[in-house]
């Protein structure tokens, strides 16, 4: 019996892992976390960890990711996760907002999703002395301001619930003006005019117009870029995570047919 529970120790060791496994919070946050946004090109903002499910109650659990070039603020953004940028700076603030993909962090399509901001919590955003994000994984919506008040007017942290575009007004489309495509098995489809049901482009539009005459706007898509090794990391992992799935459902198949026979 002993050497049988070595045995199986040993099997169990040698038993290859992924490069990122689901990570669930159990405690608030403790360090500081330091956002930042310089341009349409360069900003840091935060995740839940990969696989987190839903993004809400595990806020405190959030850390900082870069898009753009190389950050001591944190580790580069997982490779394509963002897939449009759209910058916005005014005399009070400045804000991202646009599209992803959230099946690239593992993230649970029909997840409204969830807001990590400086209110209560040690995070902050460079230069700024307050800020607010979300992250909307059932739309592939994200935002991110911050402001050099520290009130309710511009960042307002208030309103967690109500989502991206209430929070941060902005523009959720991608490069070409396509709207924000939502995963597969999310609840909110693109309507049949094109525009996701969950972001209203009255808002969008009313928003730009409200903003353009004080604020200066870049878009930007991620094109061609080579991924990092942490990057393939994260790709090696969503592969080895597909095969094991296709292997359960292959065995569930096998299981039903012995069963019919």
């Amino acid at each position: 019996m002993f050497t049988k529970s070595i045995l199986l120790f040993a099997a169990l060791a040698a038993t290859p892992t992924l490069a990122y496994e689901a990570v669930y919070c159990d405690k608030n946050a403790t360090q500081n976390i330091v956002t930042s946004i310089t341009s349409a090109n360069a900003f840091c903002t935060m995740l839940t960890g990969y696989g987190v499910d839903p993004v809400a109650p595990n806020e405190g659990c959030g850390s900082v990711y870069c898009y753009g070039p190389p950050s001591d603020l944190g580790p580069p953004m997982p490779e394509g996760y963002i897939t449009s940028v759209n910058y916005v700076s005014t005399e009070h603030y400045v804000q991202v907002t646009g599209c992803l993909n959230s099946t690239v962090w593992a993230q649970n399509p029909k997840d409204e999703g969830g807001q990590m901001d400086s209110h209560g919590w040690p995070y902050s955003c460079k230069g700024y002395k307050k800020f607010v994000s979300l992250l909307e994984p059932a739309s592939n919506t994200y935002c991110l301001r911050c402001c050099d008040e520290d009130s309710s007017k511009d960042c307002n942290t208030g309103k967690s619930t109500y989502g991206c575009a209430t929070v941060i007004p902005g523009d959720y489309t991608m490069a070409d003006g396509s709207a924000c495509v939502p995963p597969p098995g999310s609840p909110n489809p693109i309507g049949s005019d094109g525009v996701s049901v969950t972001s209203s482009s009255a808002v969008v539009a009313a928003s730009a117009t409200a903003e353009s005459a004080a604020a200066s706007t870049h878009a930007a898509v991620v094109k061609d870029a080579k991924p990092n090794n942490a990057q393939k990391s994260i790709n090696a992992g969503s592969r080895a995570s597909s095969k094991v799935e296709a292997m359960g459902a292959a065995v569930a198949v096998a299981l039903a047919v012995a069963a019919a026979i």
